[in-house]
């Protein structure tokens, strides 16, 4: 009886700071809008992108590559064959007096042409007898999109037509040209099909981790903030209740809306895998997966929770408080930063640090990869402790009088 009376109050502020939460419009909102926010920013970005290489790829094969080549005279077979893949040559005449290597680089980049092909002077008499003839292909590694592809078609285009020669030139000796080929390459790709969608893995995360905290921040701002603004904080306070138990309720209360947001983002995107229509999405989320990520990443829930509850609570008023969390969010997106440059694999030297072992977490587990059990314990035990630690702070900051001030 004494153990229930002792929680009484911890119970009490729980279920208010839950049902005012609940009777609240800004949190809904923010709860649905995160539910359908979430698939609509991954899928409509992922569909952008395969419109857009899509119709850049149905656009250079539908017209000719326009290339400009300088000595087009000297190397009329290989004119032919760039005119039989599709490249329309397009002769460049410079004046003879210019610097004709600086000329030509100059017109690639300012612009004024995506790429030049420059036929060397020895050309000629270098491949009448069958030695290395030169060519040198300008461009600019900047350029992107259908510019990219172009270029990237007449680089292939010229090694088709190297190798041609090359074997035509050994059959002309008598000889196999499999001799230069002394090494046949057969590629075997035995990752599954969820991951060969990497673009859609690394942003998985840095969505999931964005909506944790934007589930529960605005209960985290009023249940500290808010409240010492309105002045309802000092008369709960005053109530017989310890100030760590008002402080636990409070980041209870957080949390509940912070899991409920992850839960909902995470059946919102599995059902989009399954029905979105985008061609090259092959990730399929089941509800086993739902479970698995969503269990193994709770213990963040609470680590997100607890820094915005702490800051909110250092700040005197709510605009002040939506300022300062609007900046907290992305520090636990920092670690995420790492999966898509140097995509590490589940260890021992980074599954403690949370929201990073959290986010590989959630790769692993949709590209149907088991992480060992003992990296999972760690990344759950090594966020609750940091959650522990921002939670004590928090207690001891709600324990001085100066939480009034």
């Amino acid at each position: 009886m004494m153990h229930n009376n002792k929680f009484l109050g911890f119970w009490t502020i729980l279920r208010k700071e839950v049902i005012d939460n609940l009777r609240d419009r800004r949190t809904l909102t923010t709860m649905g809008i995160s539910i359908i926010v979430g698939p609509l920013l991954m899928f409509g970005f992922l569909w952008f992108i395969e419109k857009t290489v899509n119709e850049e790829t149905d656009l250079v094969s539908a017209k000719p590559i326009e290339l400009p080549v300088l000595g087009a005279s000297k190397a009329p077979n290989l004119m032919n064959w760039l005119a039989q893949n599709n490249i329309e040559v397009v002769e460049l005449n410079l004046d003879a007096a210019s610097d004709q290597d600086q000329a030509i680089d100059k017109l690639v980049s300012e612009g004024e042409k995506l790429m030049i092909l420059e036929i060397g002077s020895d050309f000629a008499t270098s491949f009448e007898q069958s030695k290395t003839a030169p060519v040198r292909l300008i461009h600019d590694s900047s350029i992107s999109g259908v510019k990219k592809i172009g270029f990237s078609t007449v680089q292939q285009v010229l090694a088709r037509y190297s190798s041609t020669i090359g074997q035509l030139r050994l059959q002309m000796r008598g000889m196999s040209p499999q001799i230069i080929r002394p090494i046949q390459i057969n590629i075997s790709d035995v990752a599954t099909a969820e991951a060969r969608n990497s673009e859609i893995l690394t942003m998985m995360p840095y969505l999931i981790v964005i909506f944790i905290m934007v589930g529960g921040m605005y209960l985290a701002i009023d249940t500290t903030a808010g409240e010492r603004e309105n002045g309802s904080l000092e008369p709960l306070l005053t109530q017989p209740v310890k100030r760590s138990h008002i402080m636990l309720a409070k980041l209870s209360a957080t949390a509940v809306f912070s899991a409920l947001t992850f839960l909902l983002v995470l059946v919102g995107l599995a059902l989009s895998f399954k029905y979105v229509p985008i061609e090259s999405i092959t990730v399929s989320v089941d509800s086993a997966k739902v479970l698995i990520i969503f269990l193994s990443c709770l213990p963040f829930v609470f680590v997100a929770c607890a820094l915005m509850v702490l800051i909110a609570s250092f700040t005197k008023s709510y605009k002040e408080a939506q300022s300062y969390l609007g900046m907290v969010m992305l520090v636990p997106s920092l670690p995420l930063v790492m999966l898509g440059i140097l995509a590490p694999e589940p260890s021992v030297s980074n599954m403690w640090v949370p929201s990073l072992s959290q986010g590989l977490i959630i790769i692993e587990t949709i590209k149907g990869e088991a992480i060992a059990s003992p990296l999972i314990a760690l990344s759950m035990l090594s966020s609750l402790l940091f959650a522990a630690l921002l939670s004590y702070v928090a207690i001891k900051l709600y324990q001085h009088e100066r939480i009034l001030g």
